[in-house]
């Protein structure tokens, strides 16, 4: 269902191609503004080396005298120009819509949304209490409702163009495109959860907590949303699950070498990062345990079955 929908349209190599063109232009496009808000704060006070060096490793913006709110905004503008881009590259090379790619159903199923959303919500609480009873110290409280409340706007109204942007090109453009190719959905599942974890190669976190210990983080993130996205027919939970995630850490926790420098309701003083793969590994393999049975998925041998489209058109 989901990866017939990749047999719509126009789907030669040459369209997608040319379609990645148009979405990495449209990133950089949309970072413009980021670029002269930086370049004004920095005009206007001016920086010595060590606080210069500080904003580059950290990308924190607090540094510059930029708001935390306004700097996320910022940051989310060029995954909104990515995402725009990539929906027109769909309707005038592809002549597909974009919830061609997000789902084989004929509409998003928004329930499936929340429900991801919610659930996975849920479970950060859950095992940030646990961590938070282990060693209470570790975490200084520290909400401003000034700050917070624009902050909680940015993250519930426009931080979704950002999840929503990785999502449709990761689980949805190329999962589907690299399955058309290959006819198989355990080769797309493996290069987009790859391909995902390589993006956020470039996080403070890898510099912090090493490379091998968060890419194995990132990708494997991924690989769970690949996995949802492949026995469901659709991205709707993959949305749901990544949206929570970046929603949770711009405003409930943040800490230090965080690529979300934001002001959250709690920081974390030193983060462990062995603790925070296993609570990931536990929420994923609890949260696709129950999605399974929610949602019935009993044919897992699909994912290693050849991909038979209905359509005879080729790449």
């Amino acid at each position: 269902m989901f990866f017939q929908s990749a047999t719509k349209g126009d789907n030669r190599l040459i369209k997608y191609l040319l379609t990645l063109l148009l979405v990495v232009v449209g990133v950089f496009v949309g970072q413009i503004p980021m670029v002269i808000v930086i370049g004004a704060y920095m005009a206007k006070d001016g920086l010595s080396s060590t606080e210069m060096q500080e904003f580059q490793e950290n990308f924190n913006f607090s540094v510059l005298g930029i708001d935390s709110s306004l700097a996320l905004l910022l940051m989310i503008l060029a995954f909104a120009g990515g995402l725009l881009m990539l929906a027109l590259g769909l309707k005038w090379l592809h002549n597909k819509r974009l919830t061609d790619v997000l789902t084989g159903r004929p509409g998003l199923d928004w329930g499936r949304v929340f429900f991801a959303f919610g659930f996975w919500l849920l479970l950060s609480f859950l095992f940030e209490a646990v961590a938070y009873w282990y060693d209470p110290d570790n975490y200084i409280f520290q909400l401003e409702w000034k700050s917070f409340l624009p902050l909680l706007v940015v993250a519930l109204f426009f931080l979704p163009l950002q999840t929503s942007f990785e999502e449709a090109i990761f689980r949805g453009y190329l999962m589907q495109g690299i399955g058309w190719w290959t006819k198989t959905r355990w080769i797309p599942l493996v290069l987009t959860s790859s391909a995902f974890g390589l993006l956020h190669f470039a996080n403070p976190e890898v510099d912090q907590f090493g490379v091998g210990m968060m890419m194995t983080y990132y990708i494997g993130f991924g690989l769970i949303m690949g996995l949802c996205t492949l026995m469901d027919e659709g991205t709707e939970l993959a949305l749901g699950l990544h949206a929570a995630t970046n929603f949770y850490g711009a405003t409930f926790v943040t800490f230090s070498g965080s690529v979300l420098q934001t002001n959250t309701i709690f920081r974390i003083q030193e983060l462990e990062v062995g603790l925070m793969a296993l609570f990931s590994l536990l929420s994923g393999a609890l949260f696709i345990l129950v999605a399974s049975y929610r949602y019935q998925w009993k044919d897992w041998g699909k994912l290693f079955r050849p991909i038979h489209f209905e359509s005879n058109e080729e790449a």
